[in-house]
């Protein structure tokens, strides 16, 4: 089960802020002028402690700022009520993914939407806020998951894959019940998306007419029976175990990925 307390930080939004550049021009530059090295150092890690910490205070004071403040405010109040009201039939999709009982103890920093972040930074914390929740709660719902599963998984290529596939396909089909595809993941992963696939459909008991209009939608194809021998092996196992299991397949070597291309001519 997960479980997410809410909270705003301003001094942690603040370092959001200056990362991302989300400041008047002429206030960027007294930034950069005055506190140079705590300013490259927040772009490049924003929970850095090695910063003088006046460059917040200054942030701070601005009124632009205290919009931004004011905003987190009230998203806050909105996702959190959200959250609370579908929490449980999001962790009973999530728990049967799983195939096993867990608890994650997180707290998400909500900040205001328009600084389109979501960011786990570890020790079961993340920062979130996004322009799209406002118009359609479930984009909320959907990353706040996948930024906490962040905090369940190691880091690597194959876990963010399997988050994806977790919470920007499956469970986003859940709550908007409409098929979503790789291109709607990451696209430096897109290619590991396309090796892992055959496995995640025999994980996630997908039946071949089901298979067949996912690979379709993916202008993904393979030979179904080229699989079935990993099925006994597969089909009982947990998240876990699924995810050693695809560690231990080596798959650079074990699928080789044919790309077609579509040529068209390009307008104007």
């Amino acid at each position: 089960m997960i479980n997410i307390s809410f909270k705003t930080d301003d001094d942690l939004m603040a370092r959001v802020i200056i990362s991302k550049n989300y400041m008047p021009t002429n206030f960027i530059n007294y930034l950069y002028y005055k506190y140079r090295k705590s300013y490259l150092i927040l772009k490049r890690d924003i929970t850095s402690k090695d910063i003088d910490d006046n460059i917040i205070y200054e942030l701070k004071q601005q009124e632009f700022f205290k919009n931004f403040s004011a905003e987190a405010s009230e998203n806050l109040k909105r996702i959190k009520n959200n959250w609370e009201t579908d929490k449980q039939k999001i962790n009973d999709f999530v728990d049967k993914i799983f195939k096993k009982n867990f608890v994650l103890n997180l707290t998400s920093f909500i900040v205001s939407p328009s600084l389109n972040t979501g960011r786990n930074i570890e020790n079961n914390q993340f920062i979130w806020g996004h322009i799209k929740g406002m118009q359609d709660k479930n984009y909320d719902l959907i990353y706040l998951v996948h930024e906490s599963l962040h905090s369940y998984f190691k880091k690597t290529d194959l876990t963010y894959a399997v988050i994806e596939n977790i919470t920007d396909i499956e469970l986003k089909k859940y709550l908007r019940n409409i098929e979503y595809t790789f291109d709607d993941c990451h696209e430096y992963i897109k290619m590991l998306h396309m090796k892992i696939q055959p496995f995640w459909n025999i994980y996630m008991n997908k039946q071949k007419k089901e298979i067949k209009k996912i690979n379709r939608l993916n202008h993904l194809s393979y030979n179904l029976k080229s699989f079935e021998k990993y099925k006994t092996q597969i089909k009982n196992m947990n998240i876990d175990e699924f995810v050693e299991f695809m560690e231990n397949l080596n798959l650079e070597n074990l699928i080789f990925v044919k790309q077609l291309y579509s040529l068209n001519i390009k307008q104007g």
